[in-house]
């Protein structure tokens, strides 16, 4: 990621194979990256944790990575109980309409709820984006590549849309 931060993404993936070797990390990261989303239900797809610099995008498949990474967690370890887990969210502006992304400085937010309230968001924020057919894909769904087709609130993602399906 930019200049070693976190990726929201990225790093979910990766610790979704170290539950074979160590479930805790799993659990960890995934703690980690909930603590980094926002009340309205979106990510920062990347962040520095020592700056507490981070940016905030309309990239569409982030959030679902937190929910799919808790199933895999819950479903391996059978520990129910992480759902009920409360973490903070992040407060920040709002992107606007013509904003793509921000790189800003946020903060931990008074709010707390349960990890599966924070799954509950990712997936609203998904389905609110605008199903016609196919979710929004936002700046991007899993391949960046493609952060120009939803600028403007248009484009569709079918890759996401298998994805919310399957989660």
């Amino acid at each position: 990621q930019s200049g070693g931060a976190f990726g929201f993404r990225d790093q979910l993936q990766d610790c979704i194979g170290m539950k074979f070797i160590d479930e805790e990390f799993l659990r960890k990261q995934i703690i980690n990256c909930a603590s980094h989303q926002f009340m309205e239900g979106d990510v920062l797809h990347w962040w520095h944790e020592d700056t507490k610099k981070g940016i905030r995008t309309k990239i569409s498949d982030d959030l679902l990575w937190l929910v799919y990474a808790v199933i895999e967690y819950v479903e391996f370890t059978g520990d129910i109980d992480f759902l009920n887990e409360e973490v903070e969210y992040l407060k920040g502006d709002l992107l606007q309409d013509e904003e793509d992304e921000k790189y800003s400085v946020y903060y931990k937010s008074d709010v707390k709820e349960s990890v599966f309230n924070h799954c509950k968001r990712s997936i609203n924020k998904v389905i609110k984006s605008g199903i016609e057919r196919f979710p929004k894909i936002g700046t991007g769904d899993w391949n960046d590549g493609f952060n120009k087709l939803g600028e403007k609130g248009q484009g569709e993602s079918i890759w996401l849309g298998f994805f919310l399906y399957d989660i």
